[in-house]
């Protein structure tokens, strides 16, 4: 069988990154965080990772924070931030419903 390589061209418009910082439940995982951001960002959520986890007394007994960030790109078009905005608020708000997660600021 012959290997067949995808071609996939960059995109001339920038990405743009933000951070988030959500406090959880001990047992959540990142990948049901992931599901979430997946589910509800469209298609403008192109990478999600983890930068720092936290689970000292500061956030309370039974919790830990996730440090994460977020990569949005439009291949169509530059991101207003509108509408980047309105992504991250979309996601706060499913993050809260889904997770129970508390936004830290």
């Amino acid at each position: 069988a012959k290997e067949r390589l995808t071609y996939q061209e960059i995109s001339r418009f920038p990405a743009v990154r933000r951070d988030l910082s959500l406090v959880l439940d001990q047992q959540t995982s990142f990948s049901q965080v992931e599901a979430v951001a997946r589910k509800y960002s469209n298609y403008l959520v192109k990478d999600i990772n983890v930068f720092d986890i936290d689970e000292g007394e500061s956030i309370g007994t039974g919790n830990k924070a996730y440090a994460l960030s977020f990569v949005l790109q439009d291949p169509e078009k530059t991101l207003t931030d509108k509408l980047i905005d309105k992504t991250m608020n979309r996601l706060m708000k499913m993050f809260k419903k889904e997770l129970g997660a508390v936004i830290r600021k």
